[in-house]
């Protein structure tokens, strides 16, 4: 039927194709005309079935719609009876709330003309606790209600005729004059059951500041009256002033560890931060004082006059050209420049004690009023407790320090003293140590050298103690800031006045330098020994030095603790600064003189073991050949020969080698002689190396075994011992010599890793001959 199908009706273009057309779409409506009859004759039955249950669904249905009704009915009606019922509930809770409030209005009221009827009682009979529970009673009621007029007319009476308001008023400031009266009476003949007594009712009239006030007044009365009897009973001493500073501290310590309980039972918490302000301002003028008093007993600053002019002479003269020490010289004769007699060191450090001792003190009392400062706070959710004195984060300077005269003062006035006489101190000692400088005696040495006991001048041992103290006595101040001050000037004196004075005198005074010239084809004569044995004390002071700074560094750093313990610099990353600055002194020591050690040892090796390394090797290997000829037996006379050259040339490199440098590894430390015999013993190599490369054709098959025992007994003799790992310094001549003994198969096999290129491993393969 689709083959049949006419064209589209609007395509048609003769009378035919639109009959044809009309004949299919006719024939075509009327099989869909059946199909749709079939359709609805099958589906009649079901749906008049399901028409029928919807009928008798609809009529139960009815049913429940009328019940449903009645139920909205009788809700609707018990809705309207519960509003009207609960409307007059409300009504009537109202009325029950109103004269609830009416009657507590009347309670109140009857409650404040109780409480001014009480003041008026306990006033006739001298009874002032009771006074201050009526007035703090009173205070605790509305302001509307006192002041209302309800009030005014109902609290007055014939004895007390006016308002309630201006009745409170003018008791609590009448009885708040007469507390304050009687508390300086107390405090005057220091009745403490007194002072106590109307300390505690300050805050029940309402007077809390005054308390608090008058309570500092008093506890700073007892403050200045003990400094001032201190002061006036002066007994000489070094310390004097640095234990009156630290009376006056422990003082106020003792008074608020004391009176904070006190003030937070009867104020609460937080109110003894108005004291502590109080405290605090008399610690200025006391602390003042005693500051005042000790630069002026001590002329301290004369001291400082007198240092500042100072003009290190000796240390000057030494980094002067040999020409202008003339110069030099008459300038010393000058008292300006400031010598022995005009500064005493010993007073000096006997001053500098006494200052460390009062800036350690009152880094104390800084930490201490830090921790009882903010204990006054509410914690914060990172600041918990973790045990006595401890806590999870940083310490942060209370708010009444920045301001205080004597904070500044501490950390400008005297900490600035402090640093400048510490400076001078170490830097004058440093001078002093070299003007006393000793060197050791090196007639009698033994044996082998002790690393206990090195050999080195006095003056490291000298400056080593110094050092020691002073950082210790700057640590022990607790002030950071001047902590790292003090500390870069100390490693300005290390780098610049002890090493260079050491490096000074290597290079103008024992510098060892061959005073003739070679004859013939021998090599030059040696230093003077008294130069070279000076320069290598030269070269262990520096490396002594360090080792000494190694060790004070890490003692100082472990006194100031794990930075956790509040006593050891608790404010901010204090902690972390201080161990960086010591560290960093000791780091930046060991690097300048790392420099000069390398520069010091290259100097040794080439001016003092480096002319006796080739002769020493020509020696060893005089009139030795490797060309036997033999069987290999042992009972070959040839062969015995020949093991007694190897033994001989081993015997004569060990004679001299011992004869060269046990004399200096008798005075160099350990590190130094390591740091000498890494360097010539890449030398040797470098010796064997070139005069193994020169026997080509002159070595045998046995020559070549031979050849391996002699550089193996010269590498033994270098790299015996602690110095072990020296044998790497010979891997190339080593793997060179075991080549003369290879074939060319085991030559090619592999296992073994190799330093040699290809090209070396063939070339040192020609070096031996073999045989036909």
């Amino acid at each position: 039927m689709a083959d049949d199908r006419p064209p589209d009706i609007s395509q048609c273009a003769t009378y035919d194709e639109l009959v044809a057309s009309m004949s299919y779409l006719h024939a075509k409506s009327e099989a869909l005309t059946a199909q749709m009859t079939s359709l609805y004759e099958s589906q009649t039955g079901p749906l008049s079935f399901s028409m029928q249950r919807l009928d008798i669904l609809g009529a139960s249905l009815s049913t429940s719609q009328q019940t449903a009704r009645s139920l909205t009915k009788m809700i609707s009606d018990a809705s309207s009876v519960a509003s009207r019922i609960s409307q007059k509930v409300r009504q009537l809770d109202k009325e029950q709330s109103r004269v609830q409030q009416s009657l507590d209005y009347a309670l109140k009221t009857q409650e404040l003309k109780s409480c001014i009827i009480g003041i008026y009682d306990a006033t006739q009979v001298r009874d002032w606790e009771a006074v201050a529970q009526h007035i703090h009673r009173a205070s605790k009621l509305p302001p509307e209600l006192v002041k209302g007029r309800f009030a005014e007319v109902m609290v007055p009476t014939e004895e007390n005729p006016e308002s309630p308001a201006i009745a409170l008023q003018n008791e609590t400031e009448s009885f708040g004059a007469l507390f304050l009266k009687e508390f300086e009476a107390a405090a005057k003949a220091k009745d403490m059951e007194k002072i106590t007594r109307f300390f505690k009712l300050f805050p029940l009239i309402g007077k809390e500041r005054e308390g608090l006030d008058v309570y500092a007044k008093f506890v700073c009365t007892i403050i200045a009256g003990q400094s001032r009897q201190l002061m006036g009973s002066k007994i000489e001493g070094p310390l004097f002033f640095g234990m009156a500073l630290s009376r006056l501290f422990e003082n106020i310590a003792t008074i608020v560890d004391q009176h904070t309980p006190i003030v937070e039972r009867y104020y609460g918490r937080g109110k003894m931060q108005r004291v502590i302000e109080r405290i605090q301002l008399e610690a200025d003028t006391q602390g003042g004082i005693i500051m005042d008093t000790y630069f002026d007993d001590r002329n301290i600053n004369r001291r400082l006059s007198d240092i500042k002019s100072y003009a290190f002479s000796f240390l000057v003269q030494s980094f002067m050209p040999t020409g202008m020490g003339m110069n030099m010289g008459m300038r010393s004769m000058s008292p300006a420049v400031g010598t022995d007699t005009g500064i005493n060191v010993q007073d000096i450090d006997t001053v500098l004690n006494e200052c460390a001792v009062m800036i350690g003190r009152w880094s104390l009392y800084c930490k201490f009023l830090a921790i009882k400062w903010w204990a006054q706070e509410p914690k914060s959710e990172d600041e918990k407790p973790i045990g006595k004195n401890k806590f999870a984060v940083a310490l942060k300077i209370p708010p009444i320090l920045p301001d205080s005269k004597l904070y500044v003062k501490m950390n400008t006035r005297v900490a600035s003293a402090f640093e400048l006489m510490a400076t001078f101190f170490f830097r004058r000692s440093v001078e002093k140590a070299f003007q006393l400088d000793e060197a050791p005696n090196l007639k009698r040495l033994p044996p082998e050298p002790s690393p206990s006991s090195p050999l080195i001048t006095s003056a490291i041992d000298d400056v080593m103690y110094v050092l020691n103290a002073v950082l210790e006595r700057t640590v022990s101040t607790g002030h950071a800031h001047l902590i790292k001050n003090v500390i870069g000037n100390v490693r300005r004196v290390l780098e610049s006045d002890l090493v260079g004075m050491i490096q000074r005198k290597m290079r103008d005074e024992t510098y060892p330098k061959s005073v003739g010239t070679s004859s013939g084809n021998g090599p030059p004569p040696p230093p003077p020994e008294d130069k070279v044995n000076g320069f290598l004390v030269h070269l262990n002071n520096l490396d002594v030095a360090t080792e000494y700074i190694e060790r004070i560094i890490g003692t100082v750093v472990a006194s100031c603790g794990d930075g956790e313990v509040v006593s050891v610099f608790p404010f901010g990353n204090e902690h972390a600064q201080v161990t960086s600055a010591l560290n960093g002194l000791s780091s930046s020591f060991d690097s300048r003189v790392k420099e000069l050690l390398h520069d010091g040892v290259q100097v040794i090796f080439v001016q003092v073991v480096k002319p006796r390394l080739r002769p020493l090797l020509s020696e060893a290997f005089k009139e030795a050949t490797y060309m036997p000829h033999g069987s290999g037996s042992t009972d070959d006379p040839e062969e015995s020969l020949s093991q007694q050259q190897a033994d001989l040339v081993r015997l004569r490199f060990a004679y001299g080698w011992d004869a060269l440098m046990h004399p200096i590894r008798k005075i160099l430390t350990e590190r130094n002689y390591s740091r000498l015999l890494s360097v010539t013993s890449e030398y040797v190599s470098t010796l064997l190396e070139r005069r193994v490369w020169a026997m080509t054709g002159r070595v045998n098959e046995l020559g070549a075994i031979q050849l391996e025992r002699d550089v193996a007994g010269i590498i033994s003799h270098v790299s015996q011992g602690k110095w072990y790992f020296l044998r790497e310094r010979f891997v190339r001549v080593a793997q060179l010599v075991m080549v003369l003994g290879l074939d060319e198969q085991e030559l090619e096999a592999g296992g073994i890793e190799w330093v040699l290129t290809d090209e070396e491993r063939r070339r040192a393969a020609t070096i031996r001959v073999d045989e036909m």
